[in-house]
C-alpha cells in the first residue's frame, strides 16, 4: 500500500514539475514555478514593509544623508534601464509589477538584497567595499536581476515541491530559508539562491548597470573587491553566492556580452 501511494505522490509531483515549466528570459533555462511571480511579489512587499518600518522605528535609516541620496540616484538610473530592457524584451507587463523603493540601512554587515515588487536595501557596510558608483549599480542590478529573473518564485516552488516529495534533493530545489541578521535586533527572512540563479543575476547585473551607463568592466572590479576585502570582514552577502574566483572568471566571460550594451547607449 505504502509503495502505491508513494507511486501516486511521485506521478502527481512529476506532472506538477511538468505543467509548471517556464523558461528563464536571459539563459532560456526551465524553470519549475508553482507560484507565479506576481504572488510572491504581494508577500515579500508586506515582508520588506515591515523590515523598513522596524529600521526606521530603530533610527537606522539612513535615506537622508549623502550616502543614501547616493544611493537612489543610482537607482533611479538603474530602474529606468531595468524597465527599458524589459520593454524591449517583451516583458514589459512586468513593469507595472515594480513599485520602485531604494532604503539604506545604517549596520555595518556587508550586504544588499532586491524583493519583488521593486524593493531595495543596502547596508552601510557594503558601500566602503564597493567603492563605486560603478560598483554599487553592480550588485544593485544583480540582486535586481533575482526579481526579473523569476527567482524567489522558482526558489518558493522548488521549497514547495521538498514538502510534497521528501525524495526531491537539495541540488534540485535551489532555495533554502536563510535569515540575514542586522545590528541592533532588525532581521529579516531571505531566500537562498542557488548558484545557477546567482550566476544569470551577475549577467543581468552587468547588462543593467551597461544599460544606466556604467561601464560592466567595473564589475569585475567590484566583484574582487568583494572577494579580498569581503572575506576578510565575514561579509554575509558572500556566505550566499559561489566562489568569488569562479564569479569574476564568469563575469569576464560574459563581458564581451554585456558591452554591447554598454555600447548601445
Amino acid at each position: 500500500m505504502i509503495k502505491k501511494y508513494s507511486k501516486i505522490l511521485f506521478l502527481i509531483t512529476a506532472l506538477t514539475i511538468i505543467s509548471s515549466c517556464t523558461v528563464a528570459p536571459l539563459t532560456g533555462r526551465k524553470q519549475i514555478k508553482l507560484v507565479s511571480d506576481e504572488s510572491v511579489a504581494q508577500e515579500y512587499v508586506s515582508t520588506y514593509r515591515e523590515f523598513i518600518q522596524q529600521a526606521g522605528a530603530k533610527g537606522l535609516l539612513a535615506n537622508n544623508t549623502a550616502d543614501g541620496q547616493r544611493l537612489k540616484r543610482i537607482g533611479g538610473r538603474m530602474s529606468a534601464a531595468v524597465e527599458k530592457y524589459l520593454n524591449e524584451n517583451g516583458m514589459s507587463k512586468k513593469i507595472s509589477g515594480l513599485q520602485w523603493e531604494f532604503n539604506l540601512i545604517k549596520t555595518n554587515e556587508i550586504n544588499a538584497f532586491a524583493m519583488p515588487g521593486g524593493k531595495i536595501a543596502f547596508y552601510t557596510g557594503i558601500l566602503p567595499v564597493l567603492n563605486s558608483d560603478s560598483g554599487i549599480a553592480f550588485v544593485m542590478g544583480h540582486e535586481i536581476g533575482h526579481v526579473i529573473g523569476g527567482h524567489h518564485a522558482e526558489a518558493s516552488s522548488n521549497s514547495a515541491l521538498a514538502g510534497i516529495a521528501a525524495s526531491v534533493t537539495d541540488a534540485i530545489t535551489g532555495g533554502n530559508i536563510v535569515s540575514s541578521l542586522v545590528s541592533s535586533g532588525l532581521s529579516i527572512t531571505l531566500l537562498k539562491f542557488n548558484r545557477t540563479q546567482e550566476y544569470e543575476a551577475d549577467k543581468y547585473g552587468m547588462i543593467f548597470m551597461a544599460m544606466a551607463g556604467y561601464n560592466p568592466s567595473e564589475a569585475i572590479t567590484a566583484l574582487e573587491r568583494m572577494d579580498s576585502i569581503g572575506a576578510k570582514q565575514g561579509a554575509e552577502i558572500l556566505s550566499t553566492h559561489p566562489s568569488g574566483k569562479n564569479r569574476i572568471e564568469a563575469a569576464r566571460k560574459f563581458l564581451p556580452e554585456a558591452m554591447k550594451y554598454y555600447n548601445a547607449k
